[in-house]
């Protein structure tokens, strides 16, 4: 029987975000400057690429090292309330498990063997109480910073392509090439989300559509600013 809810998705998220972010942000910016700037239009491209890239990977570290400290601190929390107010953890846990429809001896063997060895009954608290399934990222923030800067700049390359080459009215087909590697990255989503590839691939495209917009209207005005009076 096929498993509808599969696993190894937990990287997606930050693929996906630094993929989106460096695909529709270059696009806006290349179809944006591109008619006023396009001599320097590839260099100029590239350093977007790679600020952006860097941004996106030390924005991405810090939240990473910061919702560490903020889950360490408050399993630790958890760890002292322990050792100092048992009876308090243990009427909470009690609650907790009531709440969820145990009762009488159930209840009380259940309770019994979750406060009988510590580190079983933080666990039971961290993923109870606080909600946390589990008690770490599951990658260092480092891996993170660089997972969501490298797709950044993966995806920031896209749209430059066509600017690299001999190719007639290339910002079509940065549109093109963006709109193709959009709708992949939908159905890769949709591997993991269980929404359907057609409704993922959909939803990018809006998105990226409504970048294209954005970046051929802020183009116009940048044509008007730019225009010798």
């Amino acid at each position: 029987m096929h498993e509808q809810h599969p696993h190894g998705g937990g990287w997606l998220r930050d693929v996906v975000f630094g993929l989106n972010d460096g695909l529709v942000t270059t696009l806006v910016f290349i179809l944006a400057v591109s008619s006023v700037m396009h001599p320097q239009l590839v260099v100029i491209a590239f350093g977007e690429m790679f600020a952006g890239g860097i941004s996106m990977a030390l924005g991405a570290f810090l939240s990473a090292r910061t919702e560490q400290a903020v889950l360490s601190q408050r399993i630790a929390t958890e760890g002292v309330e322990i050792a100092q107010e048992p009876d308090e953890e243990r009427a909470e846990l009690r609650q907790i498990y009531y709440e969820k429809g145990f009762r009488g001896n159930l209840l009380d063997a259940l309770i019994r063997y979750l406060t009988a060895d510590r580190a079983r009954w933080l666990n039971a608290m961290v993923r109870d109480e606080l909600g946390v399934v589990t008690t770490g990222l599951e990658r260092p923030p480092w891996l993170q910073g660089l997972l969501v800067g490298g797709s950044f700049m993966t995806g920031a390359f896209v749209p430059i392509v066509p600017f690299l080459t001999a190719v007639p009215l290339p910002q079509l087909w940065a549109y093109a090439l963006t709109v193709l590697t959009a709708l992949l990255l939908g159905v890769l989503k949709a591997r993991f989300t269980q929404q359907g590839p057609l409704h993922s691939g959909l939803e990018f495209l809006g998105i990226t559509t409504a970048g294209a917009i954005a970046g051929v209207t802020i183009g116009a005005l940048l044509r008007t600013i730019a225009r010798p009076r």
